[in-house]
């Protein structure tokens, strides 16, 4: 699923533009913006996994506006909009290789959103197989997020918190790294570290284990003297409880 924001300074656009996105079942987000100054700030807030972005506006232009955000380094797929074809040579030189002439095309709206798709599961599997690598040499993992990566022991991680396409590494310290991995796949990369998934959202550390309780569907953490709970499903629980007799 996406997290998408529209930047254009023409209301009209903007609102067929997200008309159109609202169809798409890969779209689970939508913001939008009337400038680049606002739309740095929208950016920063939400975190776009796609930035649909009209080059010319009042103040700050479109290209403008990439340079600033490949200056912080951060990360997305820009797809400019624009009613003047000559503007994809532009687009080009900046590196961006998304565009889509203005009325934008609903067929052709897919062929990008696709592409984008793919372009984000061929990183991914780029990632997992670098992190197959990494654990091979090493009990570290590499955990990749959207513009850097960090090396973690697994024997400091307390749980991992699923969010849409990314997963929260919670660290015995307090910390928190996000790793740009759907839980099932840090599942996949943690299974031989005794982890266990105890619902759609966490993936505990059988190590920190304290307690489970059968009757609310939780389960308590301990991580330098502070209690953590949380909570799963009903039958992760019950497969919990088989793991060890003496969990009560």
């Amino acid at each position: 699923m996406f997290k998408v924001l529209i930047v254009d300074d023409e209301k009209a656009d903007r609102d067929l533009l997200k008309y159109i996105l609202k169809e798409h079942p890969d779209i689970e987000l939508i913001e939008e913006a009337d400038s680049a100054e606002s739309a740095l700030f929208q950016f920063m807030n939400i975190r776009p996994d796609i930035v649909f972005l009209d080059l010319v506006m009042p103040g700050k232009n479109g290209l403008e506006f990439i340079s600033l955000i490949r200056k912080e380094k951060m990360d997305t797929n820009i797809v400019i909009v624009s009613s003047h074809q000559d503007m994809a040579i532009d687009a080009i030189k900046n590196e961006v290789y998304d565009f889509l002439l203005k009325p934008v095309d609903l067929r052709k709206l897919n062929t990008v959103v696709t592409a984008i798709e793919e372009r984000r599961v061929s990183m991914q599997q780029k990632d997992l197989h670098e992190l197959v690598n990494q654990t091979k040499q090493t009990t570290k993992l590499k955990l990749s997020s959207t513009s850097s990566y960090s090396i973690v022991d697994p024997k400091d991680i307390l749980y991992c918190e699923a969010e849409g396409s990314y997963t929260h590494i919670h660290l015995d310290n307090g910390d928190i790294e996000l790793a740009n991995s759907y839980l099932k796949r840090m599942e996949e990369f943690l299974e031989s570290y005794h982890f266990f998934r105890i619902g759609r959202s966490f993936l505990i550390n059988l190590d920190k284990l304290r307690s489970v309780n059968r009757h609310d569907s939780s389960c308590v953490l301990i991580a330098q003297k502070k209690e953590i709970k949380l909570y799963g499903s009903k039958k992760q629980i019950r497969e919990l409880c088989k793991i060890d007799n003496n969990i009560e």
